[in-house]
């Protein structure tokens, strides 16, 4: 089995959830969902977790080429986080 050159990032859609004070990552393409108390801790945690969730949806990418994109967006009336 050859491993795929990834070209173009995953796009992990990341929000706050003021209600439970967390941050959540959504990716589509990989199937996958997470929560951490912090931007960082979401990010370590997508880390561990996309290549397995790559692997499990067939798509056939080694770890040390996977390219993600976390997209976090904000508004002047958002109550603003410190990342």
């Amino acid at each position: 089995m050859t491993n795929v050159v990834q070209i173009k990032p995953f796009t992990v859609e990341v929000t706050f959830d003021a209600n439970c004070h967390m941050f959540v990552g959504i990716c589509d393409e990989l199937s996958l969902s997470t929560e951490a108390p912090s931007f960082e801790a979401l990010t370590d945690r997508v880390w561990e977790i996309a290549p397995e969730m790559a692997q499990e949806n067939g798509l056939n990418i080694a770890p040390k080429n996977l390219r993600l994109r976390f997209a976090f967006d904000q508004s002047l009336t958002d109550n603003r986080i410190a990342l």
